[in-house]
């Protein structure tokens, strides 16, 4: 599928699996790797994002068929992560606030569904789009409207996984009420200022934070780390519809506030599935780390439309061939509770490996073509200016 480009691909690819987002560095460091021309007319193409994504979630219902076939140790998640840039022209850049830092950050607003293993502890990217405005003074469509497209395309190509978890971001009356239309049971997060219509029959009026002020609370647990809660079905802002609550909080005494509510449409479910499915979402947050400091997400400077898609695509794929090293390392061992290996542990064994095979190949007397190529390849003339794969004429 990527004919002409799949040597420019393999190079990128192994490029941002090392760290590596400039693509005159992996012209310069990466032997087999074609000119910063090839590269740039292989992240420049038309329709190779569309054609990389296809194929990406082929790859992970693969992984998920070769997981012992459970699909219930997988759910949804979803959230998005701001990729800060610096430079003018750079399609779908604009001013996002940060409410993390209450700041105004300039770059892309990148939105990511994926699939947590609950077993394994790890978050497989499944589809992802950049939002966009049409222009300064537009409002870009909503997070949970392109939410739900995103895993409406993922069910109908197959993907069988029915639980989906979200943060508060999403959470809202239209958004629920999409993912129950579609047989979707969630756990979402809402915020303490939420008004509680009803429970049962009678009228409440108050926010979700001074409704449960007062419950008793009992224990819950998750991975051994206990925590307290409240429950109770209850409906929001005038709608008839009943929802599972819960408020958690660190200590049983109701001097110590609940720090977290969470809703879920399944009303059978009890407080301690629901408190699970919610900190298993914490894996995808785990993912944007690793994708911005072990897989260059956002740290290519590329500008056109085509090719800032193309280096998220090729990011995400980087860390979705880690992870099923780390899914299928760990199912071999049929320890249901073993943890994977940390991904910045195998993106270290893959350089130390690579160092370890090149250093071999430089001390073998037979290999003095690879010699002179990486000599060229490090020629200081290939730092002043674009990086050159021709050999350079060294003086004797």
């Amino acid at each position: 599928q990527l004919g002409e480009h799949y040597k420019s691909f393999v190079a990128v690819l192994c490029g941002f699996i090392f760290g590596s987002s400039n693509i005159s560095d992996i012209t310069r460091y990466f032997l087999f790797s074609p000119s910063v021309s090839a590269l740039s007319r292989m992240l420049n193409d038309d329709f190779l994002f569309l054609k990389l994504n296809r194929r990406h979630r082929r790859r992970v219902q693969s992984i998920m068929r070769k997981s012992n076939r459970n699909k219930k140790r997988y759910q949804w998640a979803i959230d998005d992560t701001l990729l800060p840039h610096y430079g003018k022209n750079i399609w779908g850049a604009h001013w996002w606030h940060d409410h993390s830092i209450n700041s105004n950050i300039y770059g892309h607003k990148l939105l990511v569904l994926g699939l947590v293993d609950t077993e394994r502890n790890v978050f497989i990217p499944v589809i992802w789009e950049v939002l966009q405005k049409e222009n300064d003074n537009s409002d870009y469509k909503k997070g949970w409207k392109i939410g739900i497209e995103m895993l409406n395309v993922a069910m109908k190509e197959g993907f069988e996984v029915s639980v989906f978890s979200a943060d508060s971001w999403f959470a809202g009356e239209e958004f629920f009420n999409s993912l129950s239309e579609m047989g979707v049971d969630f756990v979402v997060e809402i915020k303490n200022n939420r008004i509680v219509e009803k429970h049962g029959n009678k009228k409440i009026g108050m926010s979700i934070k001074n409704y449960f002020s007062t419950f008793d609370r009992s224990k819950i647990s998750f991975r051994g780390k206990n925590k307290w809660v409240s429950s109770a079905v209850l409906s929001f802002n005038n709608s008839d519809e009943k929802y599972k609550c819960v408020a958690v909080a660190n200590k049983k005494g109701i001097s110590n506030v609940f720090f977290s509510y969470y809703v879920s449409n399944k009303l059978t479910w009890d407080a301690n599935k629901i408190w699970s499915i919610a900190r298993y979402r914490w894996a995808i947050e785990v993912q944007f780390r690793e994708l911005k400091q072990l897989f260059a997400l956002g740290g290519a400077a590329v500008r056109s439309k085509q090719s800032v898609e193309t280096t998220i695509s090729i990011s995400m794929i980087s860390l979705t061939v880690i992870r099923r090293i780390q899914i299928e390392g760990v199912d071999a061992s049929k320890n249901r509770y073993e943890r994977p290996f940390p991904a910045s542990d195998i993106v270290n064994d893959f350089k130390l490996c690579a160092l370890d095979v090149f250093i071999s190949k430089l001390a073998s007397p037979g290999e003095v073509v690879i010699f002179n190529k990486f000599r060229n390849r490090l020629h200081r003339d290939n730092f002043r200016k674009k990086p050159n794969t021709e050999d350079y004429a060294f003086a004797a």
